[in-house]
């Protein structure tokens, strides 16, 4: 909450110039469509297996100045978002990986955020982007996702949803964003034979849009929860 407060009252822009038909805003969540997608952008050669089910391609310095380049300049994507949240960013965290299928046996622990829940360490400004590495289709354990009414309805300690109000299904040329602190949301499980690549980026509002010098070593470590911890880390400009 304090996040919220503070980032409301010294990051927010104009509201006159925020988007009044943002669905961003209302629903909670948004699917876009890049001009240009990621071919041949990333090096995913490194790898770190977190667990059987789940692991993470280590991108490279070079790979990830493509994929900011790419996503916010060459798509124009710093543009949109702030005109539909009245916000600049700073890429806090940004991080490549693949899910597997897991057992049955296996289904009801926490293997990789395959339950749903809600982002609360976060700030309820902050975004998740959401990328296809590879197309991500029903068979691959799409990501599943409320909207932000029907989050505050939702039981955590009894949500045990066969259907789901959006499930984001798409190539390397969508884009999803939303608000991992406002919408329930949990990893799909991808069918037996079937895996699921995706890239995330958490964003957290700033005075000017920037990325963290520091994404690449990041990526070894856990995502961090608390956006205002590092408000003065080293950053670089997106422009």
């Amino acid at each position: 909450k304090f996040s919220t407060f503070f980032e409301n009252q010294f990051y927010r822009l104009n509201s006159l110039n925020i988007n009044p038909n943002s669905n961003l805003k209302k629903i909670g969540y948004l699917n876009f469509k890049l001009n240009k997608g990621l071919t041949n952008s990333l090096n995913l050669n490194k790898t770190i297996e977190k667990n059987k089910y789940f692991k993470i391609f280590i991108l490279d310095k070079k790979s990830i100045d493509k994929v900011i380049n790419k996503i916010f300049l060459e798509n124009d994507m710093l543009n949109k978002l702030t005109d539909l949240t009245g916000f600049n960013y700073k890429i806090s965290f940004l991080i490549a990986y693949e899910t597997a299928s897991i057992p049955d046996q296996y289904k009801n622990e926490q293997i990789y955020a395959n339950h749903w829940h809600f982002d609360k360490p976060y700030s309820q400004n902050t975004l998740k982007l959401i990328m296809p590495i590879e197309k991500i289709g029903k068979n691959s354990g799409a990501m599943k996702i409320l909207n932000i009414e029907n989050s505050k309805k939702l039981n955590l300690k009894n949500a045990n949803l066969d259907s789901t109000e959006f499930e984001f299904i798409g190539d390397e040329k969508d884009i999803f964003a939303f608000y991992p602190n406002l919408c329930a949301h949990k990893a799909g499980i991808p069918k037996p034979d079937f895996k699921r690549k995706q890239l995330m980026l958490q964003l957290n509002p700033s005075k000017k849009w920037s990325y963290s010098k520091s994404l690449l070593n990041k990526q070894f470590g856990l995502e961090p929860k608390f956006p205002l911890k590092d408000t003065f880390e080293s950053i670089t400009l997106i422009k």
